[in-house]
C-alpha cells in the first residue's frame, strides 16, 4: 500500500504541481492543499493600511488572523479527512505554532518544512503582515524537519538553537521547461539579444541599466510602478508582462538568458538558475555561493560576479554564441541528471530517513 503525504503549499508557477508529481514518481499517494490562494478585498486593505499606519494594527490583525485562521483550520481538517503519512509543509508563514500544536496532537506522522525564500522575512518583511512575518519562528520547535533552499538560513536556523535542518535547493521540471517548441516567427517575435523575466528589485535594475545600449527585453510585474514611484520615466528595454510558455520562448529566442537573483538570495539558487538550463536556453547567472556546490563554473554555467565581469562576459558570448551554448549544453545535461524535483523528493526522503524520522 502506498504512502500518503500531504503537502500544503502556495500556489507558485506550476512549482507545487511538480512537487506533487515528484512524490508521485517516488511511489507516493500525494495530495496538493493550496494555500493563500484567494486574498479578499478585506485582507487586502487590513494589510495595505496596517503598513502604513501600524498604530491601527491592534485594529486591524483581527481581520487577518480571521481569513489566515481558515486556511489554518482547512489544513486541519485535511490532516483528519486524509490521514497521511507524511506533512510537507512548503513556507509555511501562514501556520500558526497553535495549528502545528493541533496537527502535533492530532497525529503522530513527521511534519516537514521547506522554505523557499528568508524564513524571517529580513528583507521583505514590510510587505508581510506581523503573523506571516513571525509564525515560522515561533513554530521552528514543533517541525520534525525542516529544509532550506539557501545554505545561509540553514546556518541562521541552526543559529537559534534547530539541529533537524539542512540545505535542499531548488530544481526544476523537465515535463514543463524541457518540451517547448519555437517556431521561426516566434523567434524573430521574441529574440532579443539579452532578456530579462522577473520583478524589479534594485541590484537587478542596475544591472539591466548597466546593459541597456544592448538589443535587451525586460518582462515581469511591477517594473512600471517601481521607476513611477521614483519619478523617473519606464525605460524603453521594459517589454511587459510574460508568464507560462512565453517566457520559455523568451529564453530560447533570445541569444542571452539573464538570471539575477532577489536580494531574499544569499548564497542560494532561485528556479530560473535550472529552469533556463532545462529548457535548452542560454544562461547567464549572477554568481551564488551555492553554485559551486552543484554546477563546474565557467565550464557547467556561465557566472558574472560584478557590473565589469558581466560587460566583459556579454561581449565575448554575443561575438561567439556558440561558446555560451556549449557552456549551457554542458549545465543541461547536469540538471537533468541531478537537479530535478524528483531528485530533491528521494533527496528529502533520504535525509529523514537518515535523522530517523521516516521509514
Amino acid at each position: 500500500m502506498k504512502k500518503k503525504v500531504l503537502i500544503n503549499s502556495p500556489r507558485f508557477y506550476g512549482i507545487d504541481e511538480a512537487i506533487r508529481e515528484a512524490f508521485e514518481q517516488a511511489g507516493f499517494e500525494a495530495v496538493l492543499l493550496n494555500y493563500g490562494t484567494k486574498t479578499t478585498l478585506q485582507e487586502k486593505l487590513a494589510r495595505q493600511l496596517g503598513l502604513k499606519l501600524p498604530l491601527l494594527k491592534p485594529l486591524l490583525n483581527p481581520i487577518l488572523k480571521y481569513y489566515l485562521g481558515k486556511e489554518n483550520r482547512e489544513l486541519l481538517a485535511a490532516v483528519r479527512r486524509e490521514r497521511p503519512d507524511l506533512i510537507f509543509i512548503i513556507k509555511g508563514d501562514h501556520l500558526f505554532p497553535e495549528t502545528l500544536r493541533k496537527i502535533k496532537s492530532a497525529t503522530n506522522v513527521p511534519v516537514v518544512s521547506y522554505i523557499w525564500d528568508d524564513p524571517f522575512y529580513s528583507y521583505a518583511g514590510i510587505f508581510a503582515d506581523d503573523y506571516r512575518r513571525t509564525n515560522f519562528a515561533q513554530g521552528m520547535p514543533l517541525y520534525d524537519y525542516i529544509f532550506v533552499y539557501d545554505t545561509y538560513y540553514v546556518e541562521q536556523i541552526r543559529q537559534k538553537g534547530i539541529d533537524r535542518v539542512s540545505y535542499l535547493p531548488l530544481a526544476t521540471d523537465p515535463q514543463r521547461y524541457g518540451q517547448i517548441k519555437v517556431s521561426a516567427a516566434e523567434k524573430k517575435e521574441f529574440g532579443y539579444d539579452l532578456c530579462f523575466v522577473g520583478a524589479p528589485h534594485p541590484n537587478r535594475v542596475e544591472i539591466m541599466e548597466s546593459l541597456k545600449q544592448y538589443d535587451l527585453g525586460v518582462f515581469g510585474d511591477g517594473w512600471v510602478k517601481y521607476f513611477m514611484d521614483q519619478g523617473q520615466k519606464v525605460p524603453a528595454y521594459y517589454k511587459g508582462l510574460a508568464a507560462g510558455e512565453k517566457v520559455l520562448k523568451l529564453y530560447l529566442s533570445s541569444r542571452i538568458a539573464l538570471n539575477v537573483h532577489d536580494p531574499e538570495a544569499k548564497e542560494g539558487l532561485n528556479t530560473r538558475t535550472f529552469d533556463i538550463l532545462a529548457s535548452g536556453a542560454s544562461e547567464l547567472v549572477d554568481y551564488q555561493k551555492n553554485l559551486d556546490l552543484h554546477f563546474q563554473v565557467g565550464e557547467e554555467i556561465a557566472a558574472f560576479r560584478d557590473k565589469q565581469e558581466l560587460l566583459k562576459l556579454v561581449q565575448s558570448y554575443l561575438s561567439n554564441d556558440a561558446l555560451l551554448k556549449e557552456i549551457s549544453n554542458k549545465g543541461k545535461r547536469r540538471v537533468l541528471n541531478e537537479h530535478t524535483w524528483f531528485n530533491r523528493v528521494n533527496s528529502a526522503i533520504k535525509t529523514l530517513s537518515e535523522q530517523g524520522i521516516w521509514n
